[in-house]
């Protein structure tokens, strides 16, 4: 029987949960883990810079790493997130950086009723909106707050990095588009057949879908067409990040010499961050 998936807030309540986002955004340690979210936090911080937002809100904003280094560089930035323990986290956080606590609090990033409509120059969602069981819908809300010229900064995982994972998403994905469900029996176990040998790597690292969480994965090259356009909004660029120099069981093998290649490789305007990155962050306007 297929087990229901969890909703994100529900996991990201969890106090490891809680504790491991806040040590993400630390200093880079190869050795414990790769800085995927330090990554995509020096990509906006970039475009920020470039932009210069009056005021900022950061929607699903965690235990508000993010939002601390936003505000060491002089942003009006707040910040809501739906995990009650994320929030206290984000607080307390806050208050041993200097800042005001006040400057997060619990909100849904999918409705943002507590914001005021066009309050915002810029929205930021880092790790947030591909949790949204409909992300149309959360993409327009979070439009309404942003006024006319304002800039929606947010990250997606990446549907075409299952293409290079070999492993169980590799074989989802090429079954997908060659659509292997309409083909009979025999063709469809001769197809699966051919990667027999995706599982035999142990897995030593677990990811948000082996601990059941609800997400979804986008494609880089069709999201302005399938997200962006059907809500008018303009698309400026995209960015990767979490580059993987290897196949992901290679991180299995060895994690350090893994990880440092894959740093190397970090260039957010890199084609090869269709395929070899994980993760991309899309920047849009509100005309």
């Amino acid at each position: 029987m297929k087990k229901t998936k969890i909703e994100a807030f529900e996991y990201f309540n969890i106090k490891s949960a809680v504790d491991s986002y806040t040590r993400m955004y630390g200093s880079p340690d190869l050795k414990n883990g790769y800085p995927a979210n330090k990554q995509r936090l020096a990509i906006i911080m970039t475009l920020l810079d470039k932009i210069k937002p009056k005021n900022i809100s950061d929607a699903g904003c965690g235990a508000g790493m993010p939002i601390i280094e936003m505000l060491k560089m002089g942003y009006d930035v707040t910040g809501y997130d739906k995990s009650q323990n994320m929030i206290e986290s984000a607080k307390t956080n806050l208050i041993n950086n200097g800042f005001d606590p006040d400057k997060v609090c619990i909100g849904n990033f999918e409705d943002p009723d507590h914001i005021k409509d066009q309050s915002f120059d810029c929205i930021t969602g880092m790790g947030t909106f591909y949790y949204s069981r409909e992300i149309l819908k959360t993409l327009l809300n979070q439009k309404k707050k942003l006024r006319k010229g304002g800039h929606l900064i947010f990250s997606l995982r990446n549907k075409l990095f299952d293409l290079v994972t070999l492993n169980e998403y590799t074989q989802k994905f090429v079954g997908e588009l060659f659509g292997i469900d309409k083909y009979d029996e025999k063709i469809q176990k001769t197809f699966f057949d051919q990667f027999s040998n995706i599982n035999k790597v142990k897995k030593k690292f677990k990811n948000i879908d082996e601990n059941n969480v609800f997400s979804l994965v986008h494609n880089p090259l069709t999201v302005n067409d399938e997200l962006l356009k059907p809500l008018g909004l303009l698309f400026k660029k995209t960015y990767f990040y979490h580059f993987h120099s290897l196949p992901p069981m290679f991180e299995h093998i060895n994690p350090e010499q893994f990880r440092l290649d894959s740093w190397k490789m970090e260039n957010p305007t890199d084609w090869k961050g269709n395929f070899l990155s994980s993760g991309f962050i899309v920047h849009c306007i509100k005309p």
